[in-house]
């Protein structure tokens, strides 16, 4: 008997067609499509993101998507796209590295990785900088529990110019640019039509496409792109961020963002993350009491803002704050009704997150300062949030509720699942909360399969599955010729069968797993084999 393998993640599968698009509220605009080896019996919305995410930038209210549609619905126009997006592209001066192989590019989470502003000059600052960037991320905390599901790509294509375009213009390969000007916020990808063809140069298509700028700042964004810069100080903290956003499909946690949605967001106090809540859902609200977004320039003029404290006394206050320039603990001094507050972060030239001590406060006004010290005209304050919290607030790591959140006008937004612990809200952190760890799993598996191949002997059939360091049970169902599955409970567990075991017909191989940082469902794929 001949083995043919009908790769599936679904039954009644067909060969599949992945969809890019832009959607607006009038129109969809196609961006590519191509012919991809999942199978899928129906559509399959693989991504469903804002096109841009960027920290308190308007962006248009465009919505990147991507879609599997199996072959059967598809349109001719459809099928046309991708046979046309089969020519092999050509970028002079371009290369391919591949950074991490882990499996066949059909069965895992393929990520490409770009350069913009980097010269002929400095190809290998790139791929050292790709390096290094990749290490950073997998081999540390954030991401390691996940590196099995990657290959990674790098790309090169030279610009004309080193840097990306700020207060001076750069002829650049992608036209990435800082905005606004001079700030130390979001980067903003120039000329999509010259990312795309660049992403076309790896050997599988991009499933999270990532921009690293030759610049030495802080500066990103999320969305259909994920963006960076090469800074040693923020660099991987930035793209950490930002691929929370593109890997979960989720919005913001921090205060004073411009979208909440996606697993970590509930609107209201009844939320979507029980499962990871032992007793009763713990419901924690602090007060906004200032959000003051200046990006001002302490040199010109020192900050202050008065604010009013809440009739109730239960309350801590707590400031935080975020610069630009503050190397050293002298720079800068916050003042808080004119006693100095002690800040805890890390001070660079770079982008800053501080957050001050809870401390007792009177109702009534009271007035933040913050000082320029050291004169060197290098100090600017971001943004200043302060808070009055309860002090039956729970500030404890690792603590799972339902936490307030606030948007940039200062209205509570709805609710996080954590107060501070993950990196979608605290840019310094470096792990995700549970609800955003587990999202990831089960969006990646969307397209992945437990089962790596399904080898053909001569003699037996042997399942060859992946490999997470979790143990996976293995079922077997007979498909009849009107599609009724039959379980084949003598070979439950079995990954190496003898052929002589089985009649001719189609069979359906079903792999079952359950990981430590997956509580919402098990992680459940098939194949479909034909004897």
């Amino acid at each position: 008997m001949r083995l043919i393998i009908l790769c599936a993640l679904v039954l009644n599968a067909h060969a599949a067609f992945k969809v890019k698009k832009l959607v607006t509220k009038n129109k969809a605009n196609i961006v590519s499509v191509e012919k991809v080896e999942t199978k899928v019996s129906e559509r399959v919305l693989l991504r469903n993101i804002r096109e841009m995410i960027a920290e308190r930038i308007p962006t248009p209210e465009v919505i990147y998507q991507e879609e599997l549609i199996p072959d059967n619905v598809a349109s001719e126009n459809l099928k046309a796209m991708a046979y046309k997006k089969n020519l092999t592209p050509y970028i002079a001066g371009s290369e391919v590295r591949e950074i991490i192989k882990q499996g066949k590019d059909s069965n895992r989470i393929i990520l490409t990785v770009l350069g913009d502003g980097y010269t002929e000059a400095e190809r290998e600052k790139f791929f050292d900088d790709v390096d290094r960037i990749v290490g950073d991320l997998f081999r540390e905390v954030t991401f390691k529990s996940y590196l099995k599901l990657f290959n990674i790509y790098a790309v090169f294509v030279p610009s004309r110019d080193s840097g990306i375009t700020d207060m001076t213009q750069k002829d650049t390969a992608f036209g990435l640019y800082r905005s606004p000007r001079g700030s130390k916020r979001g980067i903003m990808p120039g000329n999509r039509s010259a990312i795309e063809k660049a992403l076309d140069l790896a050997p599988a298509a991009a499933d999270y496409p990532i921009i690293i700028a030759n610049d030495d700042f802080y500066g990103g964004l999320g969305g259909r792109y994920a963006i960076t810069t090469r800074s040693h100080n923020s660099g991987s903290m930035v793209l950490r961020h930002e691929l929370g956003h593109n890997f979960s499909n989720v919005g913001e946690e921090y205060d004073g963002g411009q979208v909440y949605s996606g697993a970590n967001f509930s609107s209201s106090s009844n939320v979507s993350w029980g499962h990871w809540i032992n007793g009763a859902t713990e419901v924690h609200k602090a007060k906004f009491l200032t959000g003051s977004y200046v990006w001002q320039d302490l040199f010109k003029e020192n900050f202050s803002k008065s604010f009013d404290f809440p009739e109730d006394t239960n309350y801590f206050y707590s400031l935080k704050l975020s610069s630009v320039g503050w190397e050293h603990a002298d720079d800068v001094h916050v003042y808080l009704d004119g006693q100095r507050l002690e800040l805890d972060g890390v001070y660079t030239e770079d982008r800053s997150f501080f957050y001050t001590k809870n401390v007792d406060l009177s109702k009534g006004t009271h007035k933040i300062e913050v000082k320029d010290h050291s004169k060197d005209g290098n100090n600017v304050l971001a943004y200043a949030n302060g808070y009055a919290y309860p002090k039956s607030y729970n500030f404890n790591a690792g603590v799972i509720g339902a936490f307030n959140v606030f948007d940039s006008n200062g209205s509570e937004r709805g609710f996080r699942p954590t107060h501070d612990d993950c990196l979608m809200r605290d840019m310094r952190s470096m792990v995700f909360c549970p609800i955003d760890q587990e999202n990831i799993w089960l969006r990646f598996f969307k397209k992945m399969n437990l089962i790596e191949s399904v080898e053909d002997t001569g003699t037996h059939l042997k399942i060859n599955l992946l490999d997470l360091g979790q143990s996976v049970s293995v079922k077997w169902y007979k498909k009849s010729f009107w599609g009724q599955e039959d379980e084949l409970t003598q070979l439950d567990g079995r990954v190496n069968v003898k052929k002589s075991e089985l009649k001719s017909g189609k069979y359906l191989i079903q792999a079952i797993t359950t990981h430590p940082e997956v509580k919402k469902e098990k992680i459940i794929t098939t194949r479909e084999i034909k004897l």
